[in-house]
Order: structure tokens, then C-alpha cells, then sequence
């Protein structure tokens, strides 16, 4: 009965919460937001630290009109909160992109865009989460919005430990155990004034409620229970590799070239994880590197290869099978959908991908608007992930969601 309830959690409605980044025009791609030169990093940094934010973009429209960005803050749910914009940020509301470039003796010419914040135009005043919009000429409509958070260097604990849950059998769940030390905090009300929210490899985990306190003490908040937190295992994501269009390296059956020498790399044939055992391999929890062997400069010389998926199982009639991780900015993108081959009796997918190295995995959406991460890749505890608690707090006289705390730790 347990795994039945667990199962009818997983299965829900795909929430909006999740994404990173999110592109309004099928021109943006390859797009990455990470903290300083760590690539595999989530965009979470301190305020007023030393680091930076650092936005890649390419776009495939090299026509388009120049782009610029604004900043908008939210709330812990990510709602636009209304807050004034000299409450947040020190310089100018709108800035254009001023880095950017064309890529150089590619077959696909694209515009490679590059972002790095805060600098001279935008200084951060609030911690909380943010939205970063790039536009051309009107803000309400934009190509990109990108989502960020900046927390405060406070002395606020969060204690994590990751344990195996006591139910007999259940070969899938993950569970997070914390507190919060808040005695830097003047919190009156815990239940009103905190809020905690958690991600699993860097994205919001579909089905999962905020949690809720369990123990209020004085200066200590506990998040600890025997029956909440768990979270789905998942499996490790697929790898592929086509940093090289040499030969076919990692996951790559073979690389060839159409008569005006557009590459087209197919992947290895997958198959559903389902009912096979758990087996460990370093991945980048869904993430990718763009890089071209023996290029001087890989953002503006790395080919778009045309790149083939394919999944060989029976046709699931009742809906459909999307690729997804990072390289389709964490979203089910129509772009990224599948489309069964009654021939060859697999999914096929062709989408051009910048080369470099990848990693992703199937998802399963049901007609009925229903997601489910599991279905085709299968669940196991054992599976490596990371875990981020985010406390915000909001006192009596506080006009926004402070961003207090921000923990992570491993499943391993």
C-alpha cells in the first residue's frame, strides 16, 4: 500500500517551479547560469560576496535586434513580489548585453552571447530569489528569463543528514533529515516568519510540498520526522559525449555528415531502466560542458550537431516521452519530444546540440497533463544526489523573503 501512495505522489502535474532557465524563443539555445567559472554549479551565490553570476547564451537568430536584460525580485515561490527597485538593486533597471560575438567558421552560424553579474551597470542590495530577463525592445516580452538566488552571510545553521527510510522493501525513497539554528534571528512565529524549500540536483522535486516544522524550540527549528521528507531516488543520468566528431566516443554510435557537411552524431540505442538493477556512474546530475576538441575558442568555434536519440520500447499509447535534463533547460520542451518509429519500434528524437559533453535522461507525460520521472528510468535509493535546503525568513517589519540560509549535502 506504501509504494502505491508513493507512486500516486510522483505522478503529478509538471510544476513551472523547477526550471532554471527558461527560453521564450526557439532560437535561444545552449544556455548555462552558474556562479563564477564552475560550469556545474547552481545559481546560488552570497550577497555582497566576491563571486559572480555568469550567463552563456547562444542564438541562432543572428539578425535579431540587440538584446538587453532587467532583474525583477520574487518571493520564495518565485513570484514577482512588487518590491521597488532601488529596495534591491544599486545602478540601472535596463542594460544591454554588451558581450557577444559570432561564431567563427561553423555550419551553423549562431551569436554567442556572455553575462556576468553583478558588475558596473547592477549591484545587489536584498537577498531572496530573482528573475533575470533578457529582451529586445519590450520587457513584458522576453527570449530568456533566468532564475537566481542570493542569500545572506548570517550565522544561521542547518544541519542535514540523509538516512535510509524504515520502511520494510522500499527500494526508492531517499530521505532528508534537518533543523534550523536561528538564534541570530528574532523569529517569533516560526511557522509564519520561515519558510524552507528544498531541490534535488539543483530543481524543485515534483509532488513534494514545502516542509513543514515538526519541533519549534526556542532557537531551533526541526524539520525531522519519520514519515516526511522522502524524496524519489531516480536513477543516474545518461551520458553522452560529442566533444569529438572524429569517431563515436561515449554513448555515440557513429558520427557522419550530410553532403554539405552538417554533422549528425546518433546516440546508442537505450533502453527503459526499469526492472534492471541499480549500477552507479559518475554523472553531472543532468547537466552539460560545451567543448570542441582542438578548437582555440569553444563557445564561437563548437559545431551544432545534429544529434539522434532513440529509445527501443513498446509505444506507450497513453502518452508521451520527452528528453530532458539541462540540455532542454530542465523543461519539457515541445522541441525535445519524442515520436514513436512503428518500423524500428523506438522512440526517435534528431535535435541539433552544441558539441560538448551531456548528460540526460526520459520522462514519461501522460495525456492527462501528469508527469512521471520514474516510469522509464526507473527508481533506487542507492542513486547518487545532491540536496539544497533554502530557509527564508520574513520578520514583522521585513518587506520580502530574505534568503537566510543555504545548505546542500549528498545522498552518498
Amino acid at each position: 500500500m506504501y509504494r502505491l501512495i508513493f507512486l500516486l505522489l510522483f505522478i503529478i502535474n509538471y510544476p513551472l517551479s523547477i526550471i532554471h532557465c527558461s527560453a521564450q524563443d526557439k532560437d535561444i539555445r545552449s544556455v548555462q547560469f552558474f556562479v563564477g567559472d564552475n560550469e556545474q554549479s547552481d545559481q546560488v551565490m552570497e550577497l555582497n560576496g566576491t563571486e559572480q553570476l555568469t550567463l552563456w547564451f547562444d542564438d541562432l537568430n543572428e539578425e535579431r535586434a540587440p538584446l538587453n536584460y532587467t532583474i525583477v525580485h520574487c518571493d520564495a515561490d518565485w513570484r514577482e513580489d512588487g518590491l521597488f527597485f532601488a529596495d534591491y538593486l544599486d545602478g540601472f533597471e535596463e542594460n544591454p548585453l554588451r558581450d557577444y560575438a559570432l561564431s567563427f567558421q561553423t555550419k551553423i552560424n549562431y551569436m554567442h552571447y556572455e553575462l556576468r553579474i553583478p558588475n558596473k551597470d547592477v549591484r545587489f542590495k536584498a537577498s531572496g530569489n530573482y528573475l533575470l530577463k533578457i529582451y529586445e525592445d519590450d520587457r513584458s516580452a522576453p527570449v530568456l528569463v533566468c532564475r537566481f538566488s542570493l542569500y545572506e552571510n548570517r550565522v544561521v545553521e542547518v544541519p542535514l543528514r540523509m538516512r535510509t527510510p524504515v520502511q520494510t522493501g522500499e527500494k526508492c525513497l531517499q530521505q532528508l533529515e534537518f533543523s534550523v539554528k536561528h538564534a541570530s534571528l528574532p523569529v517569533r512565529d516560526a511557522y509564519r516568519e520561515l519558510k524552507v524549500r528544498v531541490t534535488q540536483n539543483g530543481i524543485s522535486v515534483p509532488g513534494i510540498d514545502p516542509p513543514k516544522p515538526v519541533f519549534v524550540d526556542r532557537d531551533e527549528v526541526s524539520y525531522t520526522f519519520t514519515d516526511r521528507n522522502f524524496y524519489p531516488g531516480g536513477n543516474e543520468f545518461r551520458i553522452f559525449d560529442t566533444r569529438t566528431l572524429d569517431f563515436g566516443a561515449q554513448g555515440v554510435t557513429t558520427v557522419r555528415y550530410d553532403g554539405q557537411g552538417f554533422p549528425y552524431a546518433l546516440l546508442n540505442v537505450d533502453r527503459p531502466g526499469t526492472g534492471r538493477p541499480y549500477l552507479f556512474h559518475d554523472d553531472i546530475n543532468g547537466k552539460f560542458h560545451v567543448e570542441a576538441y582542438r578548437m582555440g575558442n569553444r563557445q564561437l568555434e563548437a559545431e551544432y550537431v545534429a544529434t539522434g536519440f532513440t529509445l527501443k520500447t513498446d509505444e506507450l499509447h497513453e502518452g508521451q516521452v520527452y528528453v530532458f535534463g539541462e540540455l532542454s533547460n530542465w523543461a519539457l520542451q515541445p522541441a525535445f519530444r519524442m515520436f514513436y518509429n512503428h518500423e524500428t519500434q523506438a522512440y526517435e528524437l534528431n535535435v541539433p546540440l552544441k558539441q560538448g559533453y551531456y548528460n540526460y535522461r526520459y520522462v514519461y507525460v501522460g495525456n492527462n497533463g501528469t508527469v512521471d520521472f520514474t516510469a522509464i528510468e526507473g527508481c533506487f535509493s542507492e542513486t547518487e544526489n545532491y540536496y539544497t535546503v533554502f530557509v527564508y525568513y520574513r520578520g514583522t517589519r521585513d518587506k520580502y523573503d530574505r534568503l537566510v540560509a543555504v545548505q546542500s549535502i549528498s545522498s552518498l
